[in-house]
């Protein structure tokens, strides 16, 4: 029985496989000479790596404007919030009206010391006031507790009803000047601005910080919109690692004071979709320090006709803009350009190069011909 290749196979076979070779090596040296200009996005890694310049330019113009701003002493009171005051040397007006009829009648007056003193709960009505005994209406709206606790003792001493009141005003529900924080946080609701000065990263880590779930996305709905805004009603997106300072370095231009009426969402982590030349297409979940080399090895790598100086990154911003971002893979793993953060619903496109394509072919060729050989010389 005679085999199907002659005793002078094996040479042909390999002198076949060192032209391949040599020809995958020319194509190679030509498809590297021309090396385009580096790209990349420079400006994007500069704000943040998931904030754009327009982004960075509206928050920055924000924490100009609130900076200005007076932050005020502490927290105002506003309609609906719900007041505990206590007045230890005020009667309740029964305990008043019995001492008013025991004096007339000549009776003994009973132990003021005995009698209850006022405290009671109080809402901030739709006007911004309160109701007092003895004292009438007190507007509340606009004051902190300490101020209004100053106007009630001016009130009591003036009508001659007290000498030296001593007035406590608590604020038990806050219902007025708060701000909304939603999303991927442990404990999403509304914050009261209590403090001075507080900042969106304070509310977030009031909130009790990032979830497991959470991304790299903070979308900031300011409650009033800065003069150089315009006409953008769109959130502003902040990049998260920059808002929690992980640097240390507590940066104002992207952590403005908040204000009444901000809603701070926190995006979840999502998805990246990987297409063209990679090993695994597909999409993959995204982790808050996912980048884009990472989210190309994920999917197993780039294939080798792949176009590592031409791929691109496409993200959709605000509710409508789409961004195509050019990615030079190449450049990331020489450490030449900023390695990209992955947000949620990022698409990663790597193309072919064809230059590569048809000694990728040819060297596809050449490994079946040595898998066909060795299966005909093993029979």
């Amino acid at each position: 029985m005679k085999h199907a290749f002659s005793p002078c196979s094996p040479c042909r076979a390999s002198r076949l496989a060192l032209f391949l070779v040599a020809v995958v090596a020319f194509s190679l040296t030509t498809a590297c000479g021309s090396r385009p200009q580096p790209r990349g996005s420079a400006a994007l890694a500069a704000t943040g790596t998931v904030m754009t310049p327009r982004d960075r330019a509206r928050l920055e113009a924000i924490a100009q404007e609130r900076a200005q701003e007076s932050a005020g002493a502490g927290y105002l009171i506003g309609a609906d919030d719900l007041l505990q005051v206590h007045v230890p040397d005020l009667l309740v007006p029964d305990v008043q009206r019995q001492l008013v009829s025991s004096a007339q009648s000549g009776s003994i007056l009973p132990v003021v010391a005995q009698a209850p003193v006022f405290q009671e709960g109080l809402r901030v009505d739709g006007t911004g006031k309160i109701s007092l005994p003895l004292v009438g209406e007190v507007t509340a709206e606009g004051k902190t507790p300490g101020a209004l606790e100053a106007e009630i003792a001016s009130r009591l001493t003036a009508s001659g009803i007290l000498r030296a009141p001593q007035v406590s005003v608590q604020v038990v529900e806050y219902r007025n000047r708060v701000a909304a924080v939603v999303g991927s946080v442990e404990r999403p609701g509304l914050y009261p601005l209590t403090r001075p000065g507080a900042t969106i990263a304070d509310l977030l880590w009031a909130a009790g910080g990032p979830t497991k779930e959470a991304g790299r996305v903070v979308e900031f709905a300011a409650a009033v919109k800065s003069k150089g805004d315009g006409d953008a009603d769109d959130p502003i997106r902040i990049d998260l690692e920059s808002l929690l300072h992980a640097n240390g370095i507590r940066d104002r231009s992207v952590d403005p004071p908040a204000r009444p009426g901000d809603v701070i969402t926190l995006s979840p982590a999502g998805s990246v979709h990987i297409e063209g030349w990679v090993t695994k297409p597909g999409s993959y979940p995204v982790t808050r320090g996912l980048t884009v080399s990472g989210a190309v090895a994920a999917a197993g790598g780039k294939l080798f006709p792949a176009s590592s100086r031409h791929a691109t990154m496409s993200r959709v911003e605000g509710s409508s803009i789409q961004r195509v971002i050019p990615i030079d893979l190449h450049a990331i793993e020489a450490g030449e350009e900023p390695d990209l953060a992955i947000t949620d619903g990022d698409v990663i496109r790597v193309p072919v190069s064809p230059p590569l394509v048809l000694p990728w072919g040819i060297w596809q060729l050449v490994l079946n011909i040595v898998r066909l050989g060795g299966s005909v010389a093993a029979i």
